[in-house]
């Protein structure tokens, strides 16, 4: 198990850098958008951005987990076998992703008159569409470096889409005045640029001189059960902004973006961890350290992961302050509430192992289904009185019962031992010190007592964190079999 931390935390290391590198490009940038974008118009991005999420799921259609999966099931039989698999899941992409981008196009008049007022054109719907699609091409030939165990090359594409696609955007928008469809231009031509360098540098794992169609039925009877889990992932990632849209207009929704902005520092850690699990995860569910594994980890990340939002909670109003313009610093209350959900994204990896191992991968749609339904229904309750806040609570408190359902399944069909109280105590200090932050905060307390709430919260997680003990879990177990799928 010390030989499979070591790869964890060497590949982590690699990712944390490219991710964090990605990130500060972003937020770099946050004083040039917040400047030259109102927040109506950045609202009207956002909307461009979700839309495009929804196309972007049937571009997918689980085609990336069904290459992680067969992946190193063809490890066995070669470079050739595994190159192949590469050459179908890209082709289909291209062939079926070309058909839904022109479904898309086609259909941009009645999007535009429903949810933009008519204020756009064709045009600002293709190029969106079409980044989407190259986007998750070039997002492919890094997902092939993940599993080659080669994080250097999956941070190069990754970070030189970032860098390119920032370097066009605020040439067409600041220098050349092109405003929204510069912004998407840029995003296209760098993903375009980003594929094409990526695919050449893994050319030995692709051979496209001959279809490989036969590949198809085995890829789709793999992927589709996940096509109901992107759609699920999409409503639980832009229900919010649709609510908020609907009940408050575009510049409450461009406020509630930028927050959404800030929330993301966490994710990068946390798809940094995701990415150097996966693999790992994928290889330890079939050794005889499995378990011992998985419950350390989770423990620890946990633990770790709340501590950070804790402090991303504190720091808001501050972060805010520094990378936007005055119009947008009512958006911190929203950073830390939104940070919950992105931690407990990342924990879904360890507390869904049983369904994997298990291969009970029709559990999936059911519970990611059913955090969407619940995600609707809070929206729809919290959102017309209390707004972005609202959604915000929302967002996280349906990804937090995702967790809760997965883990209590998991452990039924592969028990690994998590130790749910632990794990309990981890969350309910987090929150606690949240809602006391930003009370503090809306009350104009004592920054002092803010701070020390903050490194109190931190050194108890810690502890919990590295905490070994395992005095519950006998009853624990007994209450887990007890309970019928």
């Amino acid at each position: 198990m010390i030989s499979r931390f070591k790869q964890l935390g060497k590949d982590s290391i690699i990712y944390g850098i490219g991710g964090a590198a990605a990130k500060a490009v972003g937020f770099f940038l946050l004083p040039v958008y917040t400047r030259i974008f109102s927040p109506a118009e950045f609202g009207t991005i956002e909307m461009l951005v979700v839309i495009n999420g929804f196309l972007g799921t049937f571009l997918v259609m689980g085609m990336d987990s069904a290459q992680s999966f067969f992946f190193f099931e063809q490890k066995k039989g070669g470079q050739r076998a595994q190159a192949n698999l590469v050459s179908a899941v890209l082709q289909w992409r291209l062939a079926w992703g070309g058909t839904i981008v022109l479904f898309g196009t086609l259909s941009a008049p009645l999007l535009n008159k429903f949810f933009f007022n008519g204020n756009l054109s064709w045009e600002y719907f293709a190029i969106a569409f079409s980044a989407a699609l190259f986007g998750q091409v070039q997002n492919q030939s890094a997902q092939v470096y993940r599993l080659l165990y080669k994080p250097l090359g999956y941070m190069l594409v990754t970070l030189g889409q970032t860098l390119l696609s920032a370097a066009l955007i605020v040439l067409l928008v600041v220098v050349f005045n092109f405003g929204i469809i510069g912004y998407f231009c840029g995003m296209l031509v760098g993903a375009g640029v980003a594929s094409i360098c990526g695919w050449y540098s893994l050319r030995d794992y692709i051979h496209l001189k001959v279809w490989h169609k036969e590949w198809w039925p085995k890829l789709i009877t793999f992927g589709a059960p996940f096509l109901p889990v992107g759609l699920a992932m999409y409503v639980l990632r832009t229900s919010d902004r649709w609510f908020i849209n609907y009940y408050h207009g575009e510049a409450a929704l461009g406020i509630y973006a930028i927050g959404a902005k800030f929330a993301s520092i966490i994710l990068i850690a946390v798809e940094t961890f995701r990415l150097a699990w996966w693999p790992l995860a994928m290889d330890s569910m079939h050794s005889d350290d499995g378990p011992d594994l998985f419950r350390a980890i989770g423990r620890l990340y946990l633990g770790l992961g709340v501590a950070g939002v804790v402090f991303i909670t504190t720091l808001s109003p501050i972060l805010v302050r520094l990378f936007t313009a005055p119009a947008y610093h009512s958006a911190y209350p929203v950073v830390g509430i939104l940070a919950w959900y992105v931690i407990f994204y990342g924990f879904i990896l360890i507390a869904s192992a049983g369904v994997w191992i298990k291969k009970k991968t029709m559990i999936v749609p059911l519970l990611s289904g059913i955090a969407a339904l619940l995600n609707i229904f809070l929206d729809y309750l919290f959102v017309p009185k209390f707004g972005g806040f609202g959604a915000a609570i929302a967002t996280s408190i349906s990804f937090f019962i995702w967790v809760v359902l997965a883990l209590i399944i998991s452990e039924k069909l592969w028990y690994v031992g998590h130790n749910l109280w632990i794990l309990f105590a981890e969350v309910m200090v987090g929150v606690i010190a949240c809602t006391y932050i930003l009370y503090g905060y809306s009350h104009k307390g004592e920054v002092w007592s803010v701070w020390l709430c903050c490194l109190v919260a931190i050194f108890i997680l810690v502890l919990l964190s590295v905490s070994k003990t395992h005095r519950l879990l006998a009853w624990q177990k007994i209450t887990i079999n007890r309970i019928r799928l």
